[in-house]
Formats: structure tokens, C-alpha cells, sequence
């Protein structure tokens, strides 16, 4: 298969817009309500640690992910893997999809020098939406001329 499409599959992947098994996901354009409920769980994040409030930060994770993840570890791979969320400066936000449980959205993320996209995962746990997984678009290779 091209590499192309590799990518191309990769994203809808992530995007929980196609399944392993070929089915349809349920995954569809979120409403505007439930937009704002996730666009502000992952600026809620974004924003704690733009302050240095880490512990805040590691609030904004789901449940299964702080279970696997004790508070120090998980600053660590954010702050290892995913150098724009720990030093971000600001994000703009694309469509959220959803199936009522699930919701999935692409965040540009700035930092001082650099932007990176990020698929964002959340999911709805009691205590409201919940980041699940984070996903970081490989750089794209530019020719230079």
C-alpha cells in the first residue's frame, strides 16, 4: 500500500472515523454543546499546564489512564513525548466527534517555537469528559528549495 495511504488510514484510525473491522463508527459531528464540554476539558489541560499546575493538569485525564499513569510518570510523558502541551502558548481546535460516550477532536498546539497536531481522545466518565489518548502527528517532511 502507498505510504500515502498508510497515513490517510492512520488518521481515520485515530480519528475513530473507520474501525479495524471495516463497520462504520458511530463517531459523528458533535453537537455545539458538546463541543464546548470537550474543547474545554483539553484547554483546561492546556491552560494547567501553561500555569505549572501539573497536578491540575493530570486532573483532566481519564480514570484508566491515571490508574496506569501515577501523577510522576505521566508528567514525565507529556513532558518527554509531547513538548508542546507541556510548554504551550495557545491551541485552535477542530471538529469534535462523538457517539455519546467517546469523542475525538484534532488540536493545534503552539508553543514558543514550535506547533504540533495532536488527535485528542476523551472519554465520558461520571465526573464529565475525560482525556483518554493523545495521539502526535508525525512532522511533515519538507523539501527545501
Amino acid at each position: 500500500m502507498k505510504r500515502w495511504c498508510l497515513g490517510i488510514l492512520a488518521v481515520c484510525l485515530a480519528l475513530g472515523l473507520i474501525s479495524l473491522d471495516g463497520a462504520e463508527s458511530a463517531l459523528r459531528a458533535s453537537k455545539s454543546e458538546l463541543r464546548k464540554e470537550v474543547v474545554a476539558v483539553i484547554e483546561g489541560q492546556l491552560a494547567a499546564f501553561r500555569a505549572g499546575d501539573t497536578k491540575a493538569a493530570y486532573t483532566f485525564a481519564a480514570a484508566t489512564l491515571r490508574a496506569q499513569n501515577p501523577l510522576k510518570q505521566f508528567l514525565r510523558i507529556v513532558e518527554v513525548n509531547y513538548p508542546e502541551i507541556w510548554t504551550n502558548s495557545r491551541a485552535d481546535f477542530g471538529l469534535v466527534h462523538d457517539d455519546g460516550t467517546r469523542a475525538t477532536v484534532l488540536v493545534q498546539v503552539w508553543a514558543k517555537e514550535a506547533r504540533a497536531d495532536y488527535d485528542y481522545g476523551l472519554v465520558k466518565e461520571r465526573e464529565g469528559w475525560r482525556i483518554d489518548r493523545v495521539l502526535r502527528h508525525a512532522p511533515k517532511n519538507e523539501k527545501k528549495i
